[in-house]
């Protein structure tokens, strides 16, 4: 009688009662806490448009760049940072596949078809840590290390000059042909080598510790390419396809390749800074008849995002004879197919793989003799030299070195390297704007 008025529930009630507070608290916080519809839009979009790019502004090309990486880690994973050696043990040896040969990596020889490249995992223990503006150089045991030491000793002398924007930021890897790698598969292992032409002076240069210590220098094995049977064209010319095997050197989001007849004046880091870092491939105009002549790209520098699947697209290419737009022969080596993977044609506008971007260079990134005089080139100080199709650097007579700004700075340059002499490289006398600007006017230097 005591408890009248009041209505006893059982225990049973009072938990379900409980359990459904639970529930209801549960969902609300799930309900504020999962982005909106529009909210979820918004952030797939900025994730797949990572270009509110600035040309010129190295702080927006850096986050370009982080969200490029991003996505370059994304897109290829590696088999490792799924596997759980616990759960996965090894595989017994009767059920490892065969290694690669280069016999397993021919595919059947119709187009589309002349590779057949397993997957297989990144290995990234040669990529320089911190490293925004990598570059590569090609060299051959021959005068080309004399070229190959010169361009990284212009590159050491960018950083020295700049500092803050470049040091601990810059590497170089120097890529050569290794007869005794003949997989595709094991090249992408991409293991840092010793010098390999460590026997010839200005190679054994390239190891100069006081230059490694502002600029990391590693070696990296490239396979040799077949060449295609209807392939006619220079020696050079036939060496330099070898290049398009370093098209999948996929440790960076993005690696600059110059050829061993350049050297880099000023601005590295904007020469990155200015590309669209979405595009495949950004090169310097191939600029031959006159100033307006800039439609084609220039194999000597091009800045590559370079991946697995656009090595091997480009590399089947090399084996179809009509793919071959200018000559039908790849005359022009790899610089050739470049220029037909874009479209940038003598006679218009059709490429063969349209789902690469490309675009050319501003004519102050890439300036060779043919650039010296255009009006272009008279506003912004030139940034790189490629000496082509002028006598190569190292055919000149000693005597005639400093006839020219362009080619005396070649030389400051080389004879700094060729010491490991940091101190003699910053005193290499920069070309002025007035130095370009009255080239022209200057006669050629003479060969060797």
């Amino acid at each position: 009688m005591g408890h009248q008025g009041r209505v006893a529930l059982p225990r049973g009630g009072l938990l379900l009662l409980a359990v459904l507070a639970l529930a209801i608290l549960s969902s609300t916080y799930l309900w504020t806490s999962t982005p909106r519809p529009n909210e979820l839009v918004s952030t797939v979009f900025a994730h797949n448009n990572p270009s509110s790019f600035t040309p010129g502004s190295s702080s927006s090309s850096e986050a370009a760049a982080a969200a490029v990486d991003h996505d370059h880690d994304h897109d290829a994973l590696a088999p490792e940072h799924f596997s759980d050696p616990a759960a996965d043990p090894p595989l017994p040896d009767a059920d490892r596949p065969p290694p690669p040969t280069a016999e397993s990596e021919k595919g059947d020889g119709s187009l589309g078809k002349h590779f057949s490249i397993r997957p297989s995992a990144r290995n990234r223990a040669a990529r320089v840590p911190g490293c925004l503006y990598p570059l590569l150089i090609h060299v051959t045991p021959d005068a080309h290390c004399t070229g190959a030491l010169a361009a990284y000793a212009s590159i050491v002398r960018n950083v020295l000059a700049q500092p803050e924007a470049l040091r601990n930021r810059t590497c170089v890897h120097v890529t050569y042909i290794d007869a005794n790698l003949t997989t595709v598969e094991d090249m992408y292992r991409w293991r840092a080598r010793p010098n390999p032409f460590a026997h010839l002076p200005d190679c054994a240069a390239l190891d100069g510790p006081e230059l490694n210590k502002v600029v990391p220098l590693r070696f990296q094995a490239l396979a040799a390419i077949e060449k295609p049977e209807f392939m006619e064209t220079r020696p050079t010319w036939l060496a330099a396809l070898n290049k398009v095997h370093s098209w999948g050197f996929d440790l960076y989001p993005r690696v600059l390749i110059v050829d061993a007849d350049s050297i880099i004046v000023r601005d590295l880091d904007r020469i990155f800074a200015d590309a669209d870092p979405r595009a495949t491939i950004v090169g310097a105009p191939d600029q031959y008849g006159n100033c307006h002549d800039r439609s084609r790209l220039n194999g000597g520098m091009i800045l590559l995002r370079p991946s697995r699947y656009f090595h091997i697209s480009a590399a089947e290419l090399l084996y179809d004879k009509h793919a071959s737009c200018f000559s039908g022969r790849w005359d022009q080596s790899e610089q050739e197919l470049l220029n037909c993977i874009c479209g940038y044609l003598y006679d218009g506008y059709r490429p063969l793989r349209p789902e690469f971007q490309c675009s050319i260079m501003p004519l102050y990134n890439s300036v060779w003799p043919k650039n010296y005089g255009c009006s272009g080139a008279r506003v912004v100080p030139v940034r790189s030299i490629h000496f082509t199709p002028a006598p190569k650097p190292w055919d000149i007579h000693e005597a005639d070195f400093d006839a020219r700004p362009d080619t005396r700075l070649w030389k400051c340059i080389r004879d700094a390297a060729r010491s490991d002499g940091v101190d003699q490289l910053r005193s290499c006398k920069t070309l002025t704007l007035q130095d370009t600007m009255s080239l022209p006017e200057v006669p050629e230097s003479k060969q060797g």
